[in-house]
């Protein structure tokens, strides 16, 4: 099956839970999409506010446009808590071995409301948006999976991977290149230049604006800049 028919079907459902007044918070790899990161969407993931989650799912379920609850793929249990949880549908025009997945997940799960985003136009239809996470805020929500599992546990993996992503592709800035970030000067690229685009880096993080309780985070963010790990 085309893509453009899964893509309208998707559109459907989506313009659906927005007619009802529920707001869709774009997560994973939507977001690295955003920043430049050269994904392909293989899940499409909303964060929910958790009180209206169950009525998004109804929607999907009882709407009768070909929306399929399934479980969880085998092979992504092992991204752990935040690829397990929540509800996944796929739709009956994806013939593919491995369909387009929608995911809703319940934004307590992640650390994220509308209030840490922004209202975007939406792919799906210009009538409706959906909210991206800001920078910071996505940066900080991803910190605090992070230390919600022990450190060795596969339920971290999705958020280190994408804290990973944005520092590459949203701080730093690297391009993006055959589905990877590349980076153009990784073979000859002396210390000091390094340090100059680290000392950018480390300049654009001090200058986020969090808050209050948020503040905590920031040093986090600015160790795993030069670290690779959260304290």
């Amino acid at each position: 099956m085309d893509a453009e028919p899964v893509t309208q079907a998707f559109a459907e459902g989506i313009n659906m839970i927005l007619d009802r007044g529920i707001s869709l918070i774009q997560w994973g790899d939507q977001v690295h999409l955003h920043w430049g990161y050269p994904a392909t969407l293989a899940v499409y993931d909303f964060a929910i506010e958790d009180s209206r989650l169950e009525e998004a799912v109804d929607i999907l379920k009882t709407a009768n446009i070909g929306f399929i609850p399934v479980a969880p793929y085998l092979d992504t249990t092992v991204y752990g808590v935040l690829r397990k949880k929540g509800f996944f549908f796929i739709h009956r025009l994806d013939q593919k071995s491995f369909p387009t997945r929608l995911h809703l997940i319940p934004g307590s799960l992640v650390h994220l409301s509308i209030h840490h985003a922004d209202l975007l136009p939406s792919p799906f239809g210009p009538a409706q948006g959906l909210y991206l996470p800001k920078l910071p805020d996505f940066c900080v929500s991803l910190i605090r999976c992070i230390e919600d599992y022990a450190a060795d546990s596969p339920d971290t993996f999705l958020a280190e991977r994408s804290l990973h992503v944005m520092l590459a592709a949203a701080i730093y800035k690297e391009p993006g290149v055959d589905g990877k970030i590349y980076v153009v000067e990784q073979d000859t690229e002396s210390e000091e230049d390094f340090r100059a685009r680290q000392k950018t880096a480390l300049q654009e993080i001090e200058a986020w604006e969090l808050a209050e309780d948020d503040e905590p985070y920031r040093p986090k963010m600015i160790q795993f800049l030069l670290s690779g790990s959260i304290p």
